[in-house]
């Protein structure tokens, strides 16, 4: 049996994929694997050796990527799909799809996926040869949607330290758009033609993540095979880490050592390896307060800062709110195939006057939801699926707040807000959907706010 094309480059799917599905051509699962349990539930006992529109009732043999490639033989990439399983569990995902052959009859077919929230992009992740140096592409500097001076302030600062090999340190809080910033800064350098690389460090378990960055030699543990990291995977390239403050400390200590050497030793190995890798990093906390409550090394965090760039909350660049809303009304007509021309100068109104404790996020998914269930040409008040007694509540309540309490205020809105999201959904699952962030970043918020988290 063989897969077509690249099969080397798939045997590093644990690395840095989301997961993989295997199918026979009765379209029955004969594989799966799924790293990132936040987004997608599913498990291998879930899914194996049922078939593929059991698992995704909506999904029809027209749109199957699966079965287009075993009909054609072709294999086809750096395709967004928007998938629902039969949870009721919805994620884009960035998938390869490749046909498996034994000797020359197609038997089957792999897909390679990496969950995205935004569609129309590429995340440079294609399985590519050797001989191919078209890695795909990135978000640019212009794709950054804003009118308001900070953020052209912030674009111009991306531009300029594009063309270094300097790390760079981005805080931003949940939602603000960190990794688009991440992939504007190697877009627009000398690294472009090479691999961006993407990794959540909250995503993964605390005793893989050392592993999944720096490689592992066979022997160096139980099950421990010959496999490249994160480091080796994105060399010439890029290698952005998000939430770098949940990263064990110990972790940090040879993420720092690795970034001052440019050279590595895999787990269980003692080969050095050298590696040629911009660092990009980020946090969603203050990082002088990371370092303070001992989650960042703060040798760590200097060696980090050789720039940093703070994002700035929505609730800070109002002016923004109208051109986000434009690109994501555009963004949805394109996507779910509608005509919707804008949105009430009330929504707009109550855009301006809301503080948006998700951000960017928070506003794209309200848009979502006003797509979902809009029956005019304009999206209404009432088509945006939210209590406009609560929003009201809510925004009088934030105006009557001391600014000079801005801290307070905002720390007290978000227990709000992830309280009555919580109380409204059934599990923690659900309810970090709702909010548009990980089930990783909630716990972590839920510690940060003194709250209990009393769901499953």
């Amino acid at each position: 049996m063989k897969l077509s094309g690249c099969a080397e480059q798939i045997l590093n799917i644990y690395n840095y994929y989301s997961g993989a599905i295997m199918i026979n051509r009765k379209c029955i699962i004969e594989y799966y694997f799924n790293n990132r349990k936040d987004v997608n539930t599913l498990s291998e006992k879930d899914v194996v050796g049922k078939s593929l529109f059991e698992i995704y009732p909506e999904l029809t043999y027209e749109q199957s990527t699966m079965l287009e490639v075993m009909r054609t033989g072709k294999p086809i990439v750096n395709t967004y799909q928007q998938l629902v399983n039969y949870k009721g569990e919805r994620y884009g995902a960035l998938c390869d799809t490749f046909p498996v052959f034994d000797s020359n009859t197609i038997i089957g077919s792999i897909e390679i996926f990496f969950y995205q929230h935004d569609s129309g992009k590429n995340f440079n992740i294609t399985l590519v040869g050797d001989n191919n140096k078209t890695m795909g592409h990135t978000y640019i500097v212009d794709d950054i949607v804003s009118a308001s001076e900070k953020m052209s302030l912030l674009k111009e600062r991306v531009i300029k330290v594009s063309n270094t090999d300097s790390t760079v340190l981005i805080y931003g809080e949940t939602g603000t758009g960190k990794e688009l910033f991440a992939q504007a800064i190697h877009a627009n350098g000398k690294r472009r033609s090479k691999r961006f690389i993407s990794q959540n460090c909250a995503a993964i378990p605390e005793n893989l993540l050392e592993s999944i960055l720096f490689g592992t030699v066979k022997g160096g543990y139980t099950d421990a095979e010959n496999r490249m990291g994160l480091f080796e995977a994105a060399n010439g390239g890029t290698l952005f880490l998000d939430e770098i403050n949940s990263m064990d400390i110990s972790v940090q200590a040879k993420l720092l050592k690795t970034i001052e050497e440019q050279k590595l030793v895999r787990i269980g190995g003692i080969q050095e390896i050298p590696v040629d890798v911009r660092i990009i990093a980020a946090t969603n906390k203050d990082p002088k307060e990371c370092v303070e409550e001992g989650m960042l090394r703060e040798d760590l965090y200097y060696r980090l800062k050789v720039v940093q760039l703070n994002i700035p909350p929505l609730r800070e660049r109002i002016e923004d709110v109208e051109p986000l809303t434009r690109y994501y009304v555009e963004f949805f007509n394109n996507t779910m195939g509608k005509c919707i021309k804008g949105v009430t100068k009330d929504v707009i109104d109550m855009f301006k006057s809301y503080t948006w404790p998700g951000n960017v996020r928070e506003l794209r998914n309200m848009l979502e939801s006003g797509f979902n269930l809009a029956d005019g040409e304009y999206i209404t008040l009432e088509d945006l699926d939210i209590d406009l007694e609560e929003m009201n509540n809510i925004i009088r309540t934030a105006e009557q707040k001391a600014p000079t309490n801005l801290k307070q205020k905002i720390r007290s809105f978000e227990k709000y807000i992830i309280t009555s999201t919580m109380n409204d959904n059934a599990s923690i699952i659900k309810a970090s959907e709702a909010l548009g962030i990980s089930r990783q970043t909630l716990s972590a918020k839920l510690k940060e706010l003194d709250m209990n988290e009393v769901k499953n």
